[in-house]
């Protein structure tokens, strides 16, 4: 038997194919929910990286999600929510601040998930955000990030489900 040729079979479906696998949750109870403390939100995205970065709100709290997705005129619709949260958690830091974090190598690193997340999809990944009114409080927020997670379950958002269906999720980890 040629091993080598096994070895670089190996190596090569690591490379093209096992380090871009991830798993998905789409439960259709959760995707069809409608409790989300607010009537609606105003998405935008720009392609992660440093353009576009201007049409980010620098004075606005929000939400923001990262996204896999390449529409072309060939492929059918498709995103892929990887990743949610907010911006002005107890305070008033913008969207662009907190979008900044992404971009910052250090900050990255430390987050193992969000590493991979970047490192692996950095050339598809979408940074969607819808600002939110001054009223909204941080605890509406904050409830509105959570009920966000539980209904997507990005794969990379760990820390921010309801307590129940973390640990029910972690059972599949």
């Amino acid at each position: 038997m040629n091993l080598d040729a096994l070895v670089d079979f190996t190596n090569s479906a690591v490379e093209e194919i096992a380090k871009h696998t991830i798993g998905f949750t789409l439960t259709p109870d959760r995707l069809r929910a409608e409790e989300y403390g607010i009537a609606a939100l105003n998405w935008s995205s720009i392609p992660y990286g440093e353009a576009g970065i201007e049409n980010v709100p620098d004075d606005r709290r929000g939400i923001y999600a990262f996204v896999v997705c390449r529409e072309n005129g060939v492929l059918p619709p498709h995103h892929y929510v990887m990743y949610i949260g907010i911006a002005g958690r107890r305070s008033e830091r913008a969207l662009r601040d907190r979008y900044r974090d992404y971009l910052n190598e250090k900050k990255v690193v430390k987050r193992p998930r969000i590493a991979r997340m970047i490192g692996t999809w950095h050339s598809v990944l979408c940074f969607y955000f819808a600002a939110v009114d001054n009223e909204v409080t941080s605890e509406q927020l904050e409830n509105l990030e959570k009920a966000l997670n539980n209904a997507l379950m990005p794969p990379c958002s760990e820390g921010d489900l309801e307590a129940e269906l973390k640990q029910k999720r972690r059972a599949f980890r």
